[in-house]
């Protein structure tokens, strides 16, 4: 029954009930949306059925309830409102699931009573297919507010009721629920489905603003988290300069809570630079400048971005967001890029003999302490690969290894390359500034290539950071702390260069606190076939080619001077390997130098020292008698326990005479 149909026939509408469901002629007083519903009704139900309806157990209606606790909780309170307007007027409030269950019930004690013996009760089903023609029914079949009174329902044992009912849709247009009302048919008013119908639509509107707001928040808490996921400081504020937001990492950088600075001035606790300042309120953009921020009397280097808030449309600005990066942080990420990483360690320096087990003895004394090194010795023995190797295996192995070749810094920016300079120290300086070698490799190593080639006034800053473990850049105010490793590297000879007043003393001596020197490869000929091994062994797993040297090959290499070391060696040996037919090296495929010189008879040769000449005399002795000691001693007109002495000394073994064996791979600086 539509409110247009008032005032009611209630005698006409029974009349047009019984002609129907006697005679199946639809009468034309009655609804046809109602008619409608009868004929859907009669195929499958007797209107005078007199049998109560469906209804769920306790258990089942009470997980149905806490299912649609939402629901409830929204709608409640709409029922109360209800309630307190009808009080006493014989009305009945009902809350219906989307199945038209009755999940809540709500009056007047004996309408309740009187109502609820004819199966307005929760756990009842009104559904059209159980209940017949009925509001709850058939709102929930035409999407739409409905109200059937007296002989509308199909059942007769409803006839004394007035049902008037609206469905209740979510956001996506589906039904959620039924609100209805129920009250005895001589009480039927046409104004009982417009209030159904607009609490209806109240719920409607809540149940949306809730999933709004529930949506808002999961976006909150997702945008918090990440706020909280940047390792970077980050501050919003509004256009007057008021904290809005501050997450975790800005709170430790500028050691400040939001929960007291949040809706408060910035300015009350952090001085801005004047250019930042400048940049706030003309709402530019300020991108990686380098700061340092004044809070509660301290400084706080940072590197600082500003973006302006702008809307979408207008364009107008609402504000600003800061993100902060400790300047150490900074500095971190530099030296993961620009600190060297390898797996060098001591046991990849190629060498059995004395002197060079020697070297890998001082090399892990050194790699305990925390005292700079200079290891000297001639270009291509292995300085830089031994300086490598001291860092892995010392307690820094996890901090940067920063290399710093002094010899190729120009001389003119040497000190502004080493010490750093603050944004707008001198003209032409990068306008961010720049850090010092010695932050960027701050708890790690700095290994100074090449040290004698420092000027004067390089070594006088360099000797007061080693003594003070402090740096100042160029026109900077500040001093920075730095835990450095020093590890110096030279192929000159620097006590010469002390006495001749071209490397400072204390420096020197600041330097060698731990002083390894490596030795040339004439120095340890008998490591050649250890070196000439490894650095095949290498070759072969670039190139895939199992490559071998002959004897005659090897012979030739011995004899020569190696001016260039193992660098020099390893070249020798790849563009042999290049020339080398059928994955063999022989004589032939050396460097001209090599084979040229092998005689050790050319007449422009420098003289040999003593020690040079009677180790070269042993090594021929050597390749004449294939390592037999007594036709060598007998040769060199010597004894065979002098000679075994001075084989001895000199790292020598009688089977490097031979036949060459297999060795780690070789290594140079």
């Amino acid at each position: 029954m539509q409110p247009t149909r008032y005032p009611i026939d209630f005698h006409s509408l029974y009349a047009g009930w019984r002609q129907f469901v006697e005679g199946g002629a639809f009468p034309p007083q009655i609804d046809p949306l109602v008619g409608m519903s009868w004929r859907r009704c009669v195929p499958k139900n007797n209107p005078y059925t007199a049998g109560g309806l469906p209804r769920l157990s306790e258990t089942s209606l009470q997980s149905l309830r806490i299912n649609l606790f939402n629901l409830i909780a929204i709608a409640r309170p709409a029922m109360e409102d209800i309630y307190q307007l009808v009080e006493g007027s014989g009305y009945v409030v009902v809350l219906l699931d989307a199945s038209a269950c009755v999940l809540e019930v709500l009056g007047d004690p004996e309408v309740l009573g009187r109502v609820s013996e004819l199966g307005v009760t929760p756990g009842a089903y009104w559904d059209e297919g159980h209940a017949g023609t009925n509001a709850f029914g058939l709102a929930l079949w035409e999407r739409s507010p409905v109200q059937v009174v007296g002989a509308e329902h199909f059942f007769l044992r409803f006839h004394a009721l007035t049902t008037s009912a609206a469905p209740i849709y979510n956001s996506d247009g589906h039904p959620i629920g039924i609100l209805g009302m129920v009250g005895m048919v001589r009480n039927s008013d046409v104004h009982t489905l417009a209030v159904v119908h607009s609490a209806a639509r109240a719920i409607e509107v809540q149940v949306q603003a809730d999933r709004l707001f529930a949506e808002v928040n999961a976006q909150r808490t997702q945008l918090s988290a990440t706020l909280e996921a940047i390792s970077d400081g980050l501050l919003v504020c509004d256009n007057a300069g008021v904290i809005t937001h501050m997450n975790v990492q800005a709170e430790q950088i500028l050691n400040l809570k939001f929960s007291a600075v949040g809706g408060r001035l910035l300015s009350e606790y952090v001085e801005l630079p004047e250019s930042v300042q400048q940049a706030r309120r003309n709402q530019q953009s300020v991108t990686d400048s380098e700061v340092i921020f004044q809070v509660k009397g301290l400084q706080i280097g940072c590197l600082i971005s500003l973006f302006p808030i702008r809307r979408e449309g207008d364009n107008a600005v609402d504000g600003c967001i800061l993100t902060l990066r400790r300047i150490e942080q900074v500095h971190r990420l530099v030296q993961r890029m620009v600190g060297t990483r390898s797996t060098y360690t001591l046991a990849d320096f190629v060498g059995e003999s004395n002197v060079i087990n020697q070297v890998r003895r001082q090399a892990q004394v050194a790699a305990r302490s925390q005292t700079p090194i200079l290891i000297s010795g001639e270009s291509g023995t292995g300085k830089g690969v031994v300086a490598r190797a001291i860092h892995n295996e010392s307690a820094r192995a996890e901090g940067p290894f920063v290399n710093v070749n002094c010899r190729v810094l120009p001389r003119d920016l040497i000190v502004s390359e080493f010490l750093g300079y603050e944004g707008g120290a001198f003209r032409g300086a990068n306008a961010q500034g720049q850090p010092s070698k010695f932050e960027l490799a701050h708890t790690g190593t700095l290994h100074l290539e090449e040290v004698d080639a420092l000027p004067l006034e390089m070594q006088a800053a360099l000797l007061r950071v080693i003594e003070t473990g402090e740096v100042m850049r160029l026109g900077g105010r500040r001093i920075i702390p730095v835990d450095v490793r020093f590890i110096a590297t030279s192929s000159a000879d620097l006590e010469r260069q002390v006495i001749s007043g071209d490397f400072r003393a204390d420096l020197y001596y600041a330097l060698s606190r731990i002083s390894i020197r490596l030795p040339s490869v004439r120095d340890r000929l008998g490591d050649m076939p250890l070196l000439v091994a490894a650095t095949l062994d290498r070759l072969r797993r670039q190139t895939g080619r199992r490559i071998e040297i002959t004897n005659e090959a090897l012979q030739v290499m011995r004899r020569y001077r190696w001016p260039g070391n193992v660098r020099e060696l390893e070249n020798a040996l790849e563009r042999a390997t290049a020339l080398a037919d059928y994955e063999r090296i022989e004589a032939k495929h050396l460097p001209d130098a090599i084979r040229g010189r092998s005689s050790w008879s050319e007449p422009n040769e420098r003289v040999a020292a003593l020690r040079e000449a009677e180790y070269e005399a042993i090594i021929r002795a050597g390749w004449a008698c294939q390592g037999n000691l007594t036709k060598m001693a007998s040769a060199l007109g010597i004894g065979r326990t002098t000679l075994w002495r001075k084989m001895k000394a000199s790292g020598m073994r009688l089977d490097d005479f031979r036949s060459p064996t297999t060795a780690s791979p070789a290594v140079h600086d």
